[in-house]
């Protein structure tokens, strides 16, 4: 059971409704408990819509998914395989990176997912983070390096919270194609 309650769109002021749309947030739990100060869910948001303009939808999701395993973050993880699948990201990348097994992904994306593992871990080293510029330009290593920091701060938030997962029990690190269907149709 959450620690903050999961409120309801009549619990929030009608300036914020907007917000949980379908066509904005929709019903995420973590956007819920965020509303019980939807200024700074708004702020938030503004902020990681900024962020993820930098990047393509693919690479967001694959450094999200990153940071997530690498972290033991369940609820993101549980959260990002449906998005990221959405995005471009095949099960099998997603079964990749649920495995700790980065090896499959092209040259510049691996180096990404090593820059985000590294990110999370706190021990990013100046050869990965020179091969991160090798491969990407500065605005795009500033882009990823904040988002592996925010999802890194999102994930103990999370924890700290006990976010139940949407959309049942959790998927498991290396989902499969019909697990992922169940669990989001």
């Amino acid at each position: 059971m959450t620690r903050l309650d999961l409120l309801d769109i009549d619990d929030i002021p009608e300036a914020y409704h907007y917000l949980f749309t379908d066509d904005y947030l929709g019903d995420r739990h973590i956007f819920r408990v965020w509303a019980h100060n939807p200024e700074l869910l708004e702020a938030t948001l503004e902020y990681l819509n900024t962020l993820y303009d930098q990047l393509t939808a693919r690479t967001k999701e694959l450094v999200i998914l990153t940071v997530a395993r690498t972290r033991g973050a369940r609820y993101e993880w549980h959260q990002h395989v449906d998005i990221a699948r959405d995005k471009g990201v095949t099960t099998d990348e997603m079964r990749a990176i649920g495995g700790d097994d980065l090896s499959p992904f092209p040259g510049e994306e691996y180096v990404l997912l090593q820059y985000a593992r590294a990110v999370a871990t706190g021990n990013v080293t100046d050869q990965i983070h020179q091969a991160l510029c090798s491969a990407y330009d500065p605005g795009e290593v500033v882009a990823v390096g904040l988002i592996c920091d925010f999802y890194v701060g999102l994930c103990n938030y999370v924890a700290a919270v006990e976010l139940p997962f949407e959309g049942g029990e959790f998927c498991g690190w290396t989902p499969d194609d019909e697990t992922i269907d169940a669990l989001f149709e």
